[in-house]
C-alpha cells in the first residue's frame, strides 16, 4: 500500500491539482494487438482549453481530462464513427439554439447530453474497451490510479460505462444549475448567479457559444459540451474548486514540507482536523464557533497527539463570500494561538460537513500520512454529534463513507480511519468535486 502511495504522489507532483492515488499491487496485462498504435498526441483542433478549464477538467471530469490528453486513445475517440454521429447531431441542435434561443435555459437544454446519448456513447466505450487495446489501457491507468475507486471492482466495461456516466451527470448538473436556474443541493450557497433570462447573461452564454460551436469536426465528439460546462461554471465566477491549487504549495507549502521529516511512530493521529464553521454576515470572517473549534484543535496539539492540525472550510457563507474558512482558521490559529504554520493545514474546498471529511482524507494521503494511523475530528459537541451519525448523509449526498469506522471518543472528539474510496469524484458538486 505504501509504495501505492509514493506511485501516486509522483503523479500527483508531475502535474498542478490535488489527485488520488494507484492501489493496485498487481498491474492488470492487457492482451496485445499485432499493430499497436504509436502515442502521438493530437493536434488541437478548434478552441484550447484555458489553463483554469483544464484544471476544473481534472477535478470534475477526469475520464475526459485523460482522453483529451493521450495520444492514442486520444484518437481512437476522436476517430470513431458512432461518437462523431452524436457530435454531429449536437453541432446542429446547438446552432439551431443560437440562432433561437432567447434565455439560458433554451441554451442549456440543447447543449445536455439526452438520455439515449448517454446510453448510446456507453454501449460504444463498452465496445471499445473490449475491441480496443489503448481504451483497454486506459482503463488499466485509470483503476491503478484510482481515479473512480468506488468502481475498481468492477469489470472494465461497467467501469468504463459508471465513469462515462458520471462526467456526463456532472456536465449535465452544471448546465441545469449555472444555465438553466434549477436550484442544487445547497442553493443558499451553490446557486447560479443571474436569472437565466437576464440579457447581460444571456449575452454571455452566446458569446461563450460561440467559442463552442467553434469546435466543429476534427475534436472529441465530448469537447463541445464539456467546454460548454467549463464556460458556463466561468461566467458564473464559480471557481472555487480550482482556487489555492495545488495544495501541496502556497499556503500549505511549509506543512508539506514538513510532512516529508515526520516520525509517525511518535504520534497517536496523523492529524487533528476541524470544520470550519462560516459567519454567515457580509463582511465577517469568523464567528466565535469558529473560534471555539480551533480552540479545540490547538489544545490537541499542543498535547502532542498529532504533528498536524487539518483546517477543512471553503468559500461558503454568505453566498459568494470572500473570506475562505480555512485559510481564516489557519491565520487565527498562528497569529492568535500561537501554533507553528508548518502545522497547519489547509484544506480550502469543502463546503458541507461531509466535504470537510472526504477532502481531509484526501489530504491525509496527499501529505504522505500512514493510512494505518487514525485521524481524529475536533469540533463542538453539537456537530461532533452530528459526525458521528452522519453515515446516512454521506451516503445520500456522495454515495459512500470516505473512512472506515467512526469512534466517538469525547462529546467533541470523533476518530476514523482514512479510506481510497475519499477520491471518488463527485459529479453533482463541480464547486468540490
Amino acid at each position: 500500500m505504501r509504495s501505492a502511495f509514493n506511485i501516486g504522489l509522483c503523479l500527483l507532483l508531475s502535474v498542478t491539482a490535488l489527485t488520488g492515488y494507484g492501489q493496485h499491487k498487481k498491474k492488470k496485462t492487457v492482451k496485445a494487438k499485432p499493430k499497436a498504435k504509436t502515442a502521438v498526441v493530437a493536434k488541437a483542433v478548434g478552441p484550447a482549453y484555458s489553463s483554469a478549464q483544464q484544471l476544473q477538467m481534472r477535478k470534475s471530469f477526469y475520464l475526459l481530462y485523460v482522453l483529451e490528453r493521450n495520444g492514442a486513445a486520444h484518437n481512437v475517440v476522436v476517430k470513431d464513427a458512432a461518437f462523431n454521429a452524436i457530435a454531429k447531431d449536437r453541432q446542429e441542435r446547438l446552432a439551431a439554439a443560437y440562432a433561437s434561443c432567447g434565455d439560458g435555459v433554451c441554451m442549456g437544454q440543447a447543449i445536455a447530453w439526452t438520455p439515449e446519448e448517454v446510453s448510446a456513447v456507453a454501449d460504444e466505450f463498452k465496445r471499445l474497451t473490449v475491441t480496443d487495446n489503448d481504451m483497454a489501457q486506459i482503463v488499466e491507468r485509470l483503476k491503478i490510479e484510482s481515479r473512480y475507486p468506488l468502481y475498481n471492482n468492477d469489470a472494465d466495461t461497467t467501469f468504463i460505462r459508471k465513469a462515462w456516466e458520471d462526467v456526463a451527470a456532472g456536465m449535465n448538473h452544471i448546465f441545469r444549475v449555472y444555465l438553466q436556474g434549477v436550484a442544487p443541493r445547497y442553493p443558499k450557497i451553490d446557486s447560479i448567479s443571474f436569472r437565466p433570462n437576464d440579457a447581460a447573461f444571456v449575452q454571455k452564454v452566446k458569446t461563450a457559444t460561440q467559442q463552442v460551436l467553434a469546435v466543429g469536426a476534427g475534436s472529441t465528439f465530448f469537447k463541445q459540451p464539456l467546454m460548454g460546462s467549463l464556460e458556463a461554471l466561468e461566467i458564473n465566477g464559480r471557481d472555487e474548486a480550482i482556487r489555492y491549487e495545488p495544495l501541496y504549495k502556497g499556503a500549505n507549502a511549509a506543512p508539506f514540507a514538513k510532512s516529508r521529516r515526520i516520525n509517525w511512530n511518535a504520534y497517536k493521529y496523523t492529524s487533528i482536523m476541524v470544520p470550519g464553521s462560516g459567519p454567515g454576515k457580509p463582511g465577517k470572517t469568523m464567528d466565535t464557533m469558529g473560534m471555539y473549534r480551533c480552540g479545540l484543535a490547538a489544545d490537541m496539539y499542543n498535547k502532542g497527539v498529532a504533528p498536524f492540525i487539518i483546517v477543512s472550510g471553503g468559500h461558503v457563507h454568505p453566498y459568494k463570500t470572500p473570506f475562505c474558512e480555512a485559510v481564516e482558521m489557519k491565520k487565527y490559529m498562528v497569529s492568535k494561538l500561537g501554533i507553528p504554520d508548518s502545522a497547519v493545514i489547509i484544506e480550502p474546498h469543502a463546503r458541507h460537513t461531509t466535504t470537510n471529511i472526504r477532502n481531509a482524507v484526501r489530504l491525509a494521503y496527499l501529505f504522505n500520512m500512514p493510512a494505518a494511523k487514525p485521524m481524529l475530528i475536533v469540533s463542538d459537541s453539537f456537530q461532533s454529534l452530528a459526525i458521528e451519525k452522519m453515515a446516512i448523509r454521506f451516503m445520500n449526498e456522495i454515495g459512500y463513507l470516505p473512512y472506515e469506522g467512526l469512534e466517538r471518543k469525547s462529546p467533541t472528539e470523533n476518530v476514523i480511519m482514512p479510506d481510497l474510496r475519499a477520491w471518488q469524484q463527485d459529479p453533482e458538486d463541480p464547486l468540490d468535486p
